[in-house]
């Protein structure tokens, strides 16, 4: 028994084999191109370092595509991607944001792209469908976050599935739902904590832990918002150990820290308690300033401390914070904060004691404020509105009513089907009655049918036996005749060799031979009656060459008539009976040249056809007929017709003919028109080429 286990396993091992290299053959190489996650990501990573303002942050990363000679399809989407939050987040310019998603569409517009980068697909459908919102287009909106919900579901990626739910939850937080984000929040926080690789699990479960408190904060539970605050900078102190050696990750881990403290430095000025506020708003600029760190989150942490000194009465201060937002902004554009700092401005202005710098900075405030809130509608906007719930709503009324209707024409239909089997039942049974009688009748039409067809088999029997004792006897006739005949010819061409006559007997003795050949030929011609299948003598027929010799055969008969018989053939061989077959076409070519004008062209073809082997004698004679055409192949005195120049016909040939033709398992037939010429074609069985 070891060795037969020893002999098995190597079997399995090559199955195993052979099964690898069939996936491997059976599989279809990509024709898109490869990506480089690992270079761009350095790329980016270095944008970020540089904190760049967007112009030149923009011009940096298209020179760098311009000379990467080949960026697959995903490095093209993130450079669209990184201008597309720019302009969502930063600019709030909906018409380049809606500009750079479409681009990402169109990268993904192929069957392949959207099967390889399926959650980039989702993805860019729900930035579609978020920034329709922010217009207020909420049919198209709905549109594409179904669209975008159904390849999320399609893709079965729970990470995916949260960064769908956090940006739903940071919709309807600015949409003033407070509530409904704080829970989209949470349950955002949980499907992120399986989520690989472990920075960007770390990344959004500290900024939902966040997000939580700040809609605490927002609904004024300042208890609520303080203890996730407090937790969210136990969890960073908890799970950031593990990237702290990297510098962009240590960067980014820092600005959260910071993120936190100005939104605690926010808890602490709603409790009245401005020192730990200022201390705390201090930290988060502190940390924001560092190179590497988000200057747009010290922005807006410098904006809050703006507006703690002008409630403390500290103007000098203010200025100083509001030169530096200046300096910032003027470098790093945002709309929202350049609203805060014209109105901190203004309001600072007036308390200075100019009246007219602040009337003038609240009329540049007012301006601005309309054409970013009218122009954009960016303010007003909502991610989950009243309309798009009902959208929703109607679209699923619309689902229900669809499957109502469905069931009803279901139903219909199983009613009408039950209907009709109740009335087939009944014909049936009705049926049934009638076949009985029916039955009956049948029967005794079948019986007397028979006894009728008894009487006609009996007839053909009589019949044929009476054809079969008229063939007997008038080959017996031939047969006796064809020796007198025979010696009658002979005897004549015997006096013309040897013996001198008048030209009387000349003529005489030629009109004898004339009328003993004829009697020869139509003694010959009984004979060949009725030929049975065992009489051919079957042998390999080169069909071209045996039509050359029946032409070669008639070529002089023809000339005395100036008629030319044109030859076309193709090299065909097949089983035949080789003396018959050239019987059957010398007949055919003697008629055509019997009964074509002087000077006429006779046609014979040679051609394949599938399995068969075609031949055509075409003239352009007298023409047969329609009433003769039924009789040509029958021994029928009626078909008997004089040549053109007066030659005899005895009605025999053509019956020959179709006999010799039908016992080699072929077909005859003629096409003719009278006074225009005829075309008989034979078909016979041909062996393939």
């Amino acid at each position: 028994m070891p060795g037969l286990n020893a002999d098995i396993l190597p079997k399995k091992w090559w199955l195993a084999v052979v099964m690898v290299v069939l996936l491997v053959a059976c599989h279809k190489p990509s024709s898109l191109p490869p990506d480089h996650p690992a270079y761009f990501d350095k790329i980016f990573h270095r944008l970020d370092s540089m904190n760049l303002p967007p112009d030149q942050a923009f011009q940096f990363v298209d020179s760098v595509y311009t000379h990467f000679p080949s960026p697959g399809v995903n490095d093209r989407l993130r450079r669209l991607d990184y201008k597309g939050q720019y302009y969502f987040y930063r600019a709030h310019d909906l018409e380049n944001t809606m500009r750079c998603i479409d681009s990402s569409l169109l990268l993904l517009s192929g069957p392949e792209e959207q099967s390889r980068y399926r959650s980039q697909y989702a993805k860019c459908l729900i930035d579609k469908a978020e920034t329709y919102q922010l217009e207020n287009n909420y049919e198209n909106a709905l549109f594409y976050y179904r669209k975008g919900l159904e390849a999320i579901r399609d893709l079965g990626d729970s990470c995916t599935m949260a960064e769908y739910t956090q940006r739903v939850a940071m919709a309807s937080y600015r949409a003033g739902r407070f509530s409904e984000a704080r829970h989209l929040f949470e349950l955002a926080f949980h499907q992120f904590a399986a989520c690989r690789p472990a920075f960007k699990s770390f990344v959004y479960g500290q900024c939902n832990l966040d997000n939580i408190g700040e809609s605490y904060a927002a609904m004024k539970k300042w208890d609520s918002a303080a203890y996730y605050y407090d937790s969210t900078l136990s969890y960073i102190g908890r799970e950031c150990a593990p990237f702290m050696s990297d510098s962009g990750h240590r960067a980014y881990i820092e600005t959260a820290r910071a993120v936190v403290y100005g939104n605690q430095g926010d808890c602490s000025l709603h409790r009245q308690d401005t020192a730990t506020a200022w201390l705390l708003y201090q930290k988060s600029i502190l940390l924001n300033m560092r190179p590497l760190h988000d200057s747009g989150n010290a922005l807006t942490v410098l904006v809050k401390s703006v507006r703690l000194h002008l409630a403390q009465g500290q103007l000098r201060e203010a200025g100083t914070v509001l030169r530096n937002v200046r300096t910032m902004l003027d470098r790093r554009p945002d709309a929202d904060m350049d609203l805060d700092w014209r109105k901190l401005h203004a309001e600072w202005l007036a308390r200075s004691g100019d009246i007219s710098g602040a009337w003038q900075s609240l009329h540049a405030l007012t301006d601005l404020k309309d054409s970013l809130y009218s122009a954009r509608a960016f303010a007003s906007t909502v991610d989950v509105p009243d309309a798009l719930v009902h959208l929703e709503d109607k679209n699923t009324i619309h689902v229900l009513q669809q499957r109502d209707q469905e069931k009803t024409a279901y139903l219909t239909l199983a009613l009408l089907i039950v209907l009709m089997l109740v009335i087939i039942a009944l014909l049936i049974r009705r049926g049934a009655r009638r076949s009985n009688a029916h039955i009956l009748q049948l029967n005794a039409l079948n019986k007397a049918l028979r006894a009728e067809n008894r009487q006609t088999q009996t007839a053909i029997k009589a019949l044929n036996e009476d054809q079969a004792m008229y063939l007997r006897s008038l080959k017996t006739i031939a047969h006796d005749l064809r020796n007198p005949v025979g010696a009658i010819s002979s005897a004549v061409s015997l006096l013309q060799q040897h013996q001198e006559f008048d030209q009387q007997s000349k003529t005489m003795l030629n009109l004898i031979r004339q009328s003993a050949d004829s009697s020869l030929h139509l003694v010959s011609g009984i004979m060949q009656l009725d030929l049975p299948m065992g009489s051919l003598k079957m042998e390999p027929v080169e069909l071209e060459k045996l039509l050359e010799s029946c032409c070669a055969t008639l070529q002089f008969r023809a000339g005395e008539k100036k008629q030319t018989i044109r030859l076309e053939a193709e090299p065909i061989t097949l089983p035949a009976d080789h003396d018959k077959l050239w019987r059957v076409i010398i007949n055919l070519l003697d008629n055509a040249i019997k009964f074509s004008p002087v000077g006429a062209d006779i046609d014979i073809k040679l051609y394949r056809r599938e399995n068969k082997a075609i031949i055509t004698v075409s003239d352009k004679g007298i023409g047969i007929p329609k009433d003769m055409e039924g009789k040509l192949f029958s021994v029928d005195a009626g078909v008997k017709r004089s040549g053109t120049a007066g030659e005899a016909s005895f009605g025999l040939g053509l019956a020959i003919v179709s006999q010799i033709i039908r016992v080699h398992g072929g077909n005859i037939s003629v096409m003719s028109e009278e006074h225009q010429g005829t075309t008989f074609r034979i078909e016979l069985q041909a062996p393939a080429a």
